[in-house]
């Protein structure tokens, strides 16, 4: 058996290809849950509210997670008081309106970090059923 040393270690070439095989899958989980990540980010900013405590801040309303991608200036509703929580509008008036920019290089960041996360949770499930399904056999 042919045996190579990586960082230190003697690791088999079977378990070497092994690993490789395994990232391969990954990786292949990963992008097939990209358009799943896109949506999940589009669902934190439709479904999200930010505190604000000046009226700066409310025309810099900064919606997303985990990187706040739209930008809306929503001064036009003025609080009663400060701080107030304040949700993401919708485009509703033609005729006027609200000022929204995105960062679409966040929104890939959004979406890449959170497929992640459901990969890394999908990874992990499926190495718990095996280990059932081998202690079970």
């Amino acid at each position: 058996m042919r045996r190579q040393i990586i960082r230190g270690s003697a690791v088999d070439e079977e378990d070497r290809r092994a690993l490789h095989r395994w990232a391969r899958g990954a990786v292949q989980y990963f992008a097939c849950l990209l358009p799943l990540g896109a949506a999940a980010t589009v669902f934190f900013v439709v479904a999200g509210s930010v505190r604000v405590a000046t009226r700066a801040e409310l025309q810099h309303a900064v919606f997303g997670w985990p990187f706040g991608w739209v930008t809306q200036d929503l001064s036009r509703y003025e609080p009663v008081a400060y701080p107030t929580t304040v949700e993401f509008e919708y485009q509703r008036a033609w005729h006027d309106p609200i000022e929204t920019s995105y960062d679409w290089w966040l929104f890939a960041a959004n979406g890449a970090i959170l497929s992640a996360i459901l990969t890394t949770i999908l990874l992990i499930g499926l190495g718990i059923l095996r280990v059932r399904r081998a202690l079970r056999e």
